[in-house]
């Protein structure tokens, strides 16, 4: 199974024109992060069980898709001298410690390094991804655990609801440090992605190029937020497509947005029962949304701001041109029509 990864991506992308100082901090502390602070959700003086395995699997998911048997070395050695003979054993090295010696290492061209710089955080995508996963897990067992009975022997009945609702107590607890363990970490990462001037940013999985720093902070933020669990999984997909689409400079990235904003719709329609199986195209969905049997979900004139994005900006890209000029947008006409498709998502989303 090949795993899609940050440094295939960006390939054509240039992050970095040489390897220097910054990049040396940002992935000594990426290395800091990658064990059992999140893992599990707080540091120990020793690697865990846990940590170990889930460094293994990201290890081997990236090495494959390197071409590697080993991001670095397996086996350290030792010299040990008895009676006058050296004798060397070898010794392997944890997961961890291979992991964290890929991410410290130094290039042998500083001046030639893209790929190594974007291999590495290629390793930082795959970790925090699969730890995001994996709370995702986590967080749509909660309500199952928390319903399951808990039975107490020899004792009354209102003994039982004590201990019980304490136990859930303490599962909910635990949840919501897990959860906000993560998050932290999460902001940690992009605020260090910032500090050692990568114009990169994490978010519901991948790492991607960031533009602007208020559009990031007023649309993008709270946008990755709103989309980050079902049932809006294709609206997230298809923004991301769409921005990996633009950071490779394809001419279709906002047709991908677009597309977006249409699923946002169409969720919405059907979540809120207006949806009636005779609409032909993205305008009748919005005619949903816009109708006054619904009391007005939508203002007509944002209906028609929202047809203009169909019939405009995503239309002449889902058909095929003929003998006119194939359709394009310039750099800037692409940046807005992402940036308008996340703010009509977040702005619909809100409103339910």
């Amino acid at each position: 199974m090949i795993t899609d990864i940050f440094e295939r991506r960006y390939a054509a992308v240039q992050i970095r024109s040489r390897y220097c100082e910054e990049d040396r901090r940002f992935f000594t502390q990426a290395a800091s992060m990658i064990t059992d602070l999140m893992w599990l959700g707080q540091k120990s003086d020793t690697v865990s069980a846990t940590s170990e395995q889930n460094l293994k699997e990201v290890h081997d998911v990236l090495a494959i898709e390197l071409g590697k048997e080993f991001l670095s070395d397996r086996y350290w050695f030792q010299s040990i001298v008895q009676n006058g003979n050296t004798n060397r054993t070898a010794h392997q090295n944890s997961y961890a410690v291979i992991c964290k010696n890929f991410l410290k290492a130094f290039p042998e061209d500083l001046e030639d390094s893209e790929s190594w710089i974007k291999e590495r955080i290629s390793f930082v995508e795959l970790a925090f991804q699969r730890r995001m996963n994996q709370i995702k897990t986590i967080n749509l067992q909660l309500p199952v655990l928390l319903s399951m009975p808990m039975i107490v022997r020899n004792t009354r009945k209102l003994s039982e609801v004590i201990v019980t609702n304490s136990r859930n107590i303490a599962i909910q607890a635990d949840n919501d440090r897990i959860n906000a363990s993560f998050l932290k970490l999460v902001n940690d990462l992009n605020e260090r992605l910032r500090l050692s001037r990568h114009k990169l940013v994490f978010h519901n999985g991948l790492i991607q190029l960031a533009h602007d720093e208020n559009t990031d902070r007023q649309v993008a933020k709270p946008f990755w937020a709103l989309v980050s669990s079902a049932p809006w999984e294709n609206v997230d997909a298809q923004i991301k497509e769409a921005i990996d689409r633009r950071d490779n400079g394809d001419r279709t990235a906002a047709f991908h947005a677009v597309s977006a904003l249409e699923s946002c719709i169409k969720i919405i329609s059907g979540a809120k029962g207006w949806t009636h199986g005779k609409e032909a195209g993205a305008a009748n969905f919005v005619d949903n949304l816009a109708s006054k049997k619904q009391n007005h979900f939508i203002e007509q004139w944002e209906a028609e701001m929202l047809k203009s994005m169909f019939s405009d900006v995503r239309n002449p890209f889902a058909h095929g041109p003929g003998l006119a000029p194939m359709p394009s947008l310039s750099k800037e006409q692409t940046e807005w029509a992402i940036d308008t498709a996340m703010t009509w998502i977040k702005s619909l989303i809100r409103r339910m």
